[in-house]
């Protein structure tokens, strides 16, 4: 006969056509009593997404190294093999500590991170009983359609605050903001940093751009990049973009990043030719001459992938001349 647990402090909560209980829930019994069925595992009755193992091992080190909290709820389901029940006048639930006991409704990375885990914690629970399996999926569905994450533009932008940044992620955003703030740049009020603006790139778009290009800046400050960058993008634009009558689509996501993946070849041949003097002039040399041979029809309606727009822009700059 399997053991029943039983646990007080219980919240009982009316919505609609639905109520459901709230309480704290021990990690370990929690991640013993809960399963989720996926689509894969069986397409009739399944409706979770494919467990992805490193996000919950993440959890479970996060866990481990005692860096915070998750306080939101695991939402389950009851099921009616468990036994569950509420006793209104001790405000307590109890169940049969059986597996699948509970189908998870919403949590399941972190139900696998806590099982993971070395450390036990109490979980805050959502318990829902007697519902069918079309009420499971609805709640599925609407717990999965109406609440909304956080963009990935505020997440970063708010990594400084929080001190998460690693050392690239400070590097870039330091470049970002000095692109934002000086007057000169060609990039001034074309940035955004915690949203999604239409004509203009996020810190999101812009790390994601600069990052390969970490290695190449080597020891130089952000300050001294912001210069030679700067006078690349000038050069860019007035060499290839300019002519052709393109200038604003140095801010769509693709051309961006492809300008971005472009700035290592070009200034390799700056380089060769000039030393390291990465004045606008410079950089013009080459890009005047990849503009004059470039298929506008690239840059106008790229597609989402910025390489074969970076090999483009490599084979314009390396076509055969003749004397």
């Amino acid at each position: 006969m399997s053991e029943k647990v039983s646990f007080g402090s219980v919240s009982l909560v009316r919505q609609g056509d639905h109520r459901f209980y709230s309480f704290t829930m021990p990690s370990d019994v929690l991640a013993e009593t809960c399963y989720v069925v996926n689509r894969d595992e069986d397409p009739i009755e399944g409706f979770q997404r494919e467990l992805d193992k490193k996000r919950a091992s993440e959890i479970a080190n996060y866990i481990d190294a005692g860096l915070g909290t998750i306080p939101s709820s695991i939402v389950l389901s009851a099921q009616d093999g468990c036994g569950f029940y509420y006793d209104s006048k001790k405000k307590s639930v109890s169940f049969s500590n059986i597996n699948k006991a509970f189908l998870i409704i919403d949590g399941q990375h972190r139900v696998y991170g806590f099982k993971l885990a070395k450390t036990a914690l109490r979980i805050p629970v959502v318990v829902y009983e007697n519902l069918s399996k079309r009420d499971e999926s609805r709640l599925f569905i609407d717990i999965n359609s109406k609440q909304k994450g956080v963009p990935t533009e505020l997440l970063l932008d708010i990594k400084k605050m929080a001190e998460y940044e690693n050392d690239t992620e400070q590097y870039l955003r330091e470049l970002f903001d000095t692109f934002s703030k000086e007057s000169d740049s060609v990039l001034y009020n074309r940035l955004s940093a915690s949203k999604r603006e239409k004509g203009k790139i996020t810190r999101s778009v812009f790390n994601t751009a600069l990052k390969p290009l970490v290695k190449v800046f080597g020891n130089k400050t952000s300050d001294e990049i912001y210069e030679i960058y700067n006078s690349y993008l000038v050069a860019f634009n007035e060499g290839v973009l300019v002519p052709h009558q393109l200038v604003e689509q140095a801010f769509n996501t693709t051309v961006f990043k492809a300008i971005a993946g472009f700035f290592p070849i070009i200034t390799a041949r700056v380089k060769d030719r000039f030393g390291a003097i990465y004045s606008v002039d410079n950089y013009y040399e080459f890009t005047q001459m990849t503009g004059q041979r470039i298929k506008p029809i690239k840059i106008e309606n790229p597609t989402n992938a910025y390489k074969p727009l970076v090999e483009h822009l490599e084979e314009s700059l390396k076509q055969e001349f003749t004397l």
